[in-house]
C-alpha cells in the first residue's frame, strides 16, 4: 500500500515508560520532539483521510498517541479512537499518573473492545494482533528492543501492513511508510 490516500485506519504501538531510552517528561527533548513528530504525522495522515485509530492503552506510548488523538479530535470531528483492551480487569495493572490519565482517555474514547475475557498471557500479543488487523498502517516508537512492540511490528510486516518508525535511527529494519511517501 503506497497510497497515502487508501490509509482510512491506524494504530499504535510502542514502549512502555521504563523501556523508552528518554524520560517521558515535557523537560526532556527527545520527548518533546517525539510528540512533536507525533502530532505532525497524525495530521498528515488525518487529512489524507485516516480517521480510526485503534490504541492498546499501555502505560507510555500508547496512551501518549490517544491523548494527542483527543486533542485533534476538537479540530478534526469524524475521528474515531477505540481503546482495544487486553483483558477486562486491565485497568487495574495501571498506576499512578498513568491511570489517571487512561482513565481519561477510556472515559472520551469512541468505543471499547476487550480482546480477552479475562488475563492470559497472550492477552497482550491477541490484542495487538486485533489492532493490526483492523488497521491499513501501523505508528510506533521503536529501536530495536526485543519484546512486544517488535513482535507487533513483525506481524505487521508479514501482514503487508505499513509502518511509521518515529525513531528515525531504526527507521529501516521495518518498511517505512515515512521513508517512501512524501506526506505534502
Amino acid at each position: 500500500m503506497d497510497n497515502l490516500n487508501s490509509i482510512k485506519k491506524a494504530c499504535f504501538t510502542g514502549y512502555r515508560p521504563l523501556k523508552f531510552p528518554f524520560r517521558l517528561n515535557k523537560n526532556n527533548e527527545q520527548y518533546n520532539y517525539l510528540l512533536e513528530s507525533l502530532t505532525e504525522t497524525l495530521i498528515k495522515l488525518i487529512e489524507k483521510g485516516c480517521s480510526v485509530f485503534y490504541c492498546g492503552m499501555a502505560e507510555g506510548f500508547d496512551i501518549i498517541c490517544v491523548e494527542i488523538v483527543l486533542s485533534l479530535k476538537k479540530k478534526y470531528k469524524n475521528l474515531r479512537l477505540v481503546c482495544v483492551i487486553p483483558f477486562l480487569e486491565h485497568n487495574k495493572a495501571v498506576k499512578n499518573d498513568w491511570k489517571k490519565r487512561y482513565d481519561k482517555v477510556i472515559f472520551n474514547c469512541d468505543e471499547i473492545v476487550y480482546s480477552s475475557d479475562e488475563y492470559q498471557i497472550s492477552a497482550f500479543q491477541i490484542r495487538n494482533i486485533y489492532m493490526v488487523d483492523h488497521s491499513d498502517i501501523v505508528i510506533t516508537w521503536y529501536d530495536g528492543q526485543k519484546g512486544g512492540t517488535k513482535n507487533t511490528l513483525t506481524y505487521a510486516q508479514k501482514e503487508g501492513k505499513n509502518i511509521i518508525n518515529l525513531n528515525k535511527e531504526y527507521s529501516k529494519e521495518f518498511k517505512n511508510l515515512q521513508n517512501r511517501i512524501d506526506f505534502t
